[in-house]
């Protein structure tokens, strides 16, 4: 009899016995559909094996659950299912809601076999939602001037999407932004008349934007959005769509100015946003999400948002105030899902500690506060320039917590990574996580980057300017002393090339050297190159930029 391999998720209970059984005729999860029971008194995605000399009996909440199940069972079965081991495993999730959003507005827009990729690592992780979150990137048949340049998804690409998603027991889940975040419009002069401020505003930390990002919150600019989501969302079974709404920074810098001043900025804000959501559940019978970080700031007028909606609570950084705005949601009574990242954008390796405490935090206190589940965004700021594994240890992760339950292990996520997304080649994850802590060697921890990708973007940006030339040649010698993962080599190549670039950068405008002029063109080539390798070439011109300074 072979010993069990261990197991991922670790189950809630396994129990097992001396005894094993053959369970050979068990060789795919389509063969469980005939053998198991649903059992209405376990939850809806939990199940119960117990495996005895005579056989597999299995016990299911849902057909839903079978897929887990069959996970469970094939790591039992291991490479002899005549010897399985005897025992009795039983397991179900902590938060029913496992969802993964990827931004695809940020140029990178993956291939149908870029998406096949992720939707393999997500089913092996039990995500059981997908959102790909959109400004510009659907083609919607009237404004083609916004997407000609993106390789957009098409109704065709959604529909089969969908299949294959669903096929996995992944639900796709519309994303397109109402209300902020369209400037992808706005630099366009026949969307200028939409902007609450065309000329620019000023962000809340003082940079100027020569573009507008807002929709002005009138019935021409609702007119437009009732236009995109009656296009948009036929091409989805779901019965929720994201709105998104967040980030709506220049509202009452511009033409509502006075209308702000009068009836206060969350009235005007939350008047928008109820007759965006209104026309969806009345129009498209969709239930509305929204991101959270506006109306949080108003309690005062959540009140005044249909019944119906669910806030997506976010925030990304280790100190992010995860208990405050959690219970501000639950003491609405309204619906909440808990949004952490991946820490993977403008970092080019990740923030690998602050990612865990991100993802902790959530977890817990979504937990605590009684949040449906956990989103997991995955956003591509600044030309999407990190590799894809640089997601899949904070995607693990999060699966984990929203599976095992927010006190789990980091070990047990670790291990999980190594198994779905490195196909079993121990150690990878860690590779990956040590890669994601260089920047830190500098002692400087940015806010939504870390300093490497700073340097990257200014070679002398004022957060490092009190770090040594010895402490970037330290950071050089870690680099180089980094143990190679056995897969995705090439992702990790050009990792550690474009965080070798930075570091390069900034010794050279402080040395007025050239050093970097090499690895600059090979760090642009190879960006080209691993780019079109999972995704479409609309928008790799305009994240090579960031390379032709």
């Amino acid at each position: 009899m072979t010993s069990p391999p261990d197991l991922f998720p670790v189950p809630r209970r396994w129990t097992p016995e001396k005894d094993s059984a053959n369970t050979s005729a068990l060789k795919k999860v389509e063969d469980l559909h005939g053998v198991a029971e649903v059992a209405k008194t376990l939850h809806p995605e939990g199940y119960r094996l117990e495996i005895t000399r005579s056989g597999c009996t299995v016990q299911v909440g849902s057909t839903a659950a079978i897929r887990y199940a069959w996970s469970h069972l094939r790591q039992l079965q291991g490479e002899d299912p005549e010897h399985t081991p005897c025992g009795v495993l039983e397991d179900h999730p902590t938060f029913c809601r496992r969802a993964y959003m990827l931004d695809i507005s940020r140029c990178k827009v993956p291939t149908r076999e870029g998406f096949r990729q992720w939707l393999r690592i997500l089913s092996e992780l039990r995500v059981n939602e997908l959102q790909l979150y959109t400004e510009h990137t659907f083609a919607y048949s009237s404004h083609k001037t916004v997407w000609e340049q993106a390789s957009p998804m098409t109704p065709e690409d959604i529909l089969w999407l969908r299949s294959e998603a669903a096929d996995l027991g992944i639900a796709l889940v519309p994303n397109q932004n109402c209300f902020g975040h369209f400037e992808r419009w706005i630099q366009h002069e026949p969307y200028r008349k939409y902007a609450e401020s065309p000329d620019g505003f000023t962000t809340p930390w003082g940079d100027k934007r020569t573009v507008g990002s807002v929709l002005k919150p009138d019935d021409a600019s609702f007119e437009l959005v009732k236009e995109l989501l009656d296009e948009l969302l036929p091409n989805f079974d779901n019965p929720r769509v994201n709105i998104g709404c967040d980030e709506t920074f220049e509202l009452g810098q511009g033409a509502t100015r006075e209308r702000c001043q009068r009836q206060g900025f969350g009235a005007v804000y939350a008047d928008f946003v109820t007759r965006i959501m209104t026309y969806v559940e009345e129009q498209h019978g969709m239930q509305p999400e929204f991101w959270g970080d506006i109306i949080k700031k108003y309690p005062e007028e959540i009140k005044h948002l249909p019944e119906n909606a669910v806030a997506l609570c976010w925030g990304y950084e280790a100190d992010s105030p995860f208990e405050e705005d959690c219970r501000v949601f639950a003491n609405s009574g309204y619906t909440f899902t808990v949004c952490p990242g991946t820490s993977s954008w403008r970092s080019f390796a990740g923030r690998t500690d602050t990612m865990i405490t991100n993802i902790r935090s959530a977890a817990r206190n979504g937990y605590e506060k009684g949040a449906e589940g956990m989103l997991l965004t995955d956003w591509g700021d600044c030309g999407h320039l990190q590799q894809e594994p640089v997601s899949y240890p904070p995607l693990a992760l999060c699966a984990t917590l929203a599976w095992e339950g927010p006190e789990a292990p980091e070990e047990h996520a670790w291990h999980w990574c190594d198994q779905a997304a490195f196909d079993g080649r121990e150690g990878d994850t860690h590779c990956w996580l040590e890669a994601g802590r260089v920047s830190e060697t500098t002692g400087v921890t940015p806010c939504n980057a870390n300093l490497l990708f700073l340097w990257f973007q200014n070679p002398d940006h004022p957060q490092g300017k009190d770090v040594s030339d010895e402490k970037i040649e330290e950071v050089l010698s870690r680099l180089d002393a980094l143990p190679a993962p056995q897969g995705y080599s090439e992702e990790w190549d050009q990792t550690l090339r474009n965080l070798r670039l930075s570091l390069h950068l900034s010794l050279d405008h402080r040395r007025n050297t050239r050093t970097a002029e090499n690895l600059l063109k090979e760090a642009a080539t190879a960006h080209s190159e691993r780019w079109l390798r999972r995704n479409r070439q609309g928008g790799l011109a305009e994240s090579l930029e960031n390379y032709s300074r």
